[in-house]
């Protein structure tokens, strides 16, 4: 039967390494990411347009490619440039993602940084959210974009707080320690989904 997972959580929470695991599984899986970084790529100068008071053309395109450092540098310390950029992504993203669904018949996950943020997908499948503590959080985030606490802290509160997403969401797979245990909490998962007990 043809079930639809989004999967969600903060930034450096693992969701890429758990849609790694679904797609080794053989599920068909989707990044809005991945979505988001084509559509900056092939829709560049319209993004452009959309910053220029803000930021010099080479600055934000280089090699025929949005600069996504030069870009996040922006957005990330402005609310309303970000709001503006999403409103500009978030439309475009949604029909990709909603073709994906009805092109697949089995079951698939999706990936949503912004799931519960962005209140698009609501009622089209069940939410799983990675679930990591926020001191984690940011450890992981300094270590992985090598930036210091406070960045990393500014970064983490343009979104929704952790804590909050795991009241709403309808499954919670915990990442609290290593790797292995993760994955383990992964493997789970997929036990059970496969015994179709979820």
């Amino acid at each position: 039967m043809k079930k639809v997972f989004f999967v969600t959580a903060s930034i450096a929470c693992g969701k890429s390494s758990f849609m790694q695991i679904a797609k080794a599984k053989g599920y068909e899986i989707c990044s809005a990411d991945e979505i988001a970084h084509r559509i900056l790529n092939e829709k560049r100068a319209e993004i452009y347009e959309l910053f220029k008071d803000k930021i010099s053309k080479n600055e934000l395109i280089k090699d025929e490619k949005i600069d996504r450092k030069a870009l996040g540098a922006l957005v990330f310390k402005d609310k309303k440039e970000l709001k503006k950029l999403e409103a500009f992504l978030h439309p475009r993203i949604k029909a990709e993602i909603l073709a994906f669904i009805r092109a697949n018949k089995d079951t698939v996950f999706i990936e949503i940084p912004l799931f519960f943020e962005s209140k698009n997908y609501e009622n089209l499948g069940k939410c799983i959210l990675i679930y990591s503590k926020k001191q984690e959080i940011i450890k992981r985030l300094m270590k992985r974009e090598n930036i210091d606490e406070k960045e990393a802290l500014n970064r983490l509160s343009l979104q929704m707080d952790i804590e909050e997403k795991k009241k709403m969401a309808d499954i919670v797979i915990e990442n609290l320690s290593d790797f292995e245990n993760f994955k383990k909490n992964c493997e789970n998962f997929f036990k059970d989904l496969e015994n179709e007990a979820l």
